[in-house]
């Protein structure tokens, strides 16, 4: 067993070093600019978001893109909050938003995937650009997007991370740079994993050919399942972490919806490639191989996790300073240690609970490992 636990931490420090190495050897190329710019389409959906929606539109409003080749469609899902009247409101004297009232279901579409493959029909870009409306986006963002694209390009990506906030607000960021770090860290040797389904574009040719969201499997992380799609038929991908497209999510206020959030991100993680299950298994690993040499060796244990926190911390630095955010301090870092810890633990143990994943206020049904089926049913209608 102690070979077994050895072997565990050689490989997770492996892929450590490599990440760190990767994101070290990577340089940004400048955002050139441009003579041409194709028309975009930007494709949000909106459910009960009545506290951010303004936010969002408010960061779309400055968008560094020339007005007559843009145009942002909402699609609100059936609020029952104030989230209609609020767009409306913003968007009265901006014609190039455009406000739709989802009310029903058409093909595989569900949730998200459902609002994003109606407003799909009604876009009329070369490029639809997705986003979410917790994110607040730099104004570079289709720039720095469209930038990623040549003939054959796809889809491509960016960067998100939570604003930071107080201490709760502040470790989330810390993870979601740290986790988005791996990403384009695979990314850099050629190795996709997916979209980020809150800072993605996908070129229009290539989302119809996979018969768009409605004829798409659906899941709840729909964005792998069309970054799956649209790679399956020969396109490429590309992922990029700068400063012009990373995006500020709000954080999650409370332990509750976070746990019901990684409940979401792991079940959809079944889906991807066998090298991703593998990263996402060693890492959960990690903290039982320590404790196991602890038992053998508590010095070597030590030294085993100090140079864990080393690297990983060296890790996150350098990410911050490739998107040009300010680095956090060693005190977050540390703090960061113990968060991962109990959320990874707590996290486990919600994920086997029979509890059903919630998102945006509806229920999905997994009673077994097959596909979603959606109850329709509202924390409302309780």
């Amino acid at each position: 067993m102690i070979f077994v636990a050895y072997l565990i931490l050689g490989i997770f420090f492996a892929i450590q070093t490599f990440s760190l190495v990767s994101i070290l050897n990577y340089e940004n190329p400048k955002l050139k600019k441009r003579k041409d710019f194709p028309k975009v389409s930007i494709l949000l959906a909106a459910r009960n978001e009545e506290q951010l929606i303004v936010r969002s539109l408010e960061a779309m409003q400055l968008l560094d893109y020339p007005t007559d080749k843009l145009e942002v469609l909402i699609g609100n899902d059936a609020s029952t909050d104030n989230t209609s009247a609020l767009v409306e409101d913003f968007i009265a004297d901006k014609p190039h938003f455009r406000l739709f009232q989802i009310d029903k279901t058409v093909g595989k579409g569900r949730g998200k995937a459902n609002v994003l493959g109606q407003l799909a029909h009604q876009a009329s870009g070369e490029f639809y650009f997705i986003t979410d409306v917790d994110v607040k986006l730099p104004h570079q963002w289709i720039l720095g997007l469209l930038q990623e694209f040549n003939q054959e390009v796809g889809i491509a990506s960016g960067t998100t991370k939570c604003q930071r906030g107080g201490l709760f607000a502040t470790l989330q960021s810390i993870d979601w740079l740290h986790f988005m770090g791996y990403i384009k860290a695979f990314a850099n040797a050629g190795i996709g994993c997916t979209s980020v389904g809150n800072n993605m574009a996908v070129r229009a040719e290539a989302y119809w050919q996979t018969g768009g969201y409605e004829e798409i499997d659906f899941s709840i992380t729909e964005d792998y399942k069309l970054f799956k799609e649209v790679t399956s038929r020969g396109w490429q991908w590309r992922t990029t972490m700068r400063e012009e497209t990373l995006g500020l999510a709000w954080y999650i206020p409370n332990v509750k919806e976070m746990l019901h959030q990684r409940k979401r991100w792991l079940i959809g993680a079944r889906e991807l490639p066998l090298n991703w299950k593998f990263m996402l298994v060693l890492y959960g690993l990690f903290i039982p191989a320590l404790l196991y040499v602890g038992f053998v060796d508590l010095r070597l244990a030590l030294a085993i996790w100090f140079s864990k926190f080393l690297l990983q911390s060296y890790f996150i630095i350098f990410l911050c300073i490739t998107t040009k955010r300010r680095p956090f301090n060693y005190f977050y870092l540390l703090l960061y240690e113990l968060y991962v810890l109990l959320n990874t633990a707590a996290t486990a143990v919600f994920y086997w609970l029979p509890i059903k994943s919630v998102w945006k206020g509806r229920e999905y049904d997994l009673p077994s490992f097959g596909n979603f089926s959606l109850r329709g049913k509202t924390e409302e209608e309780e």
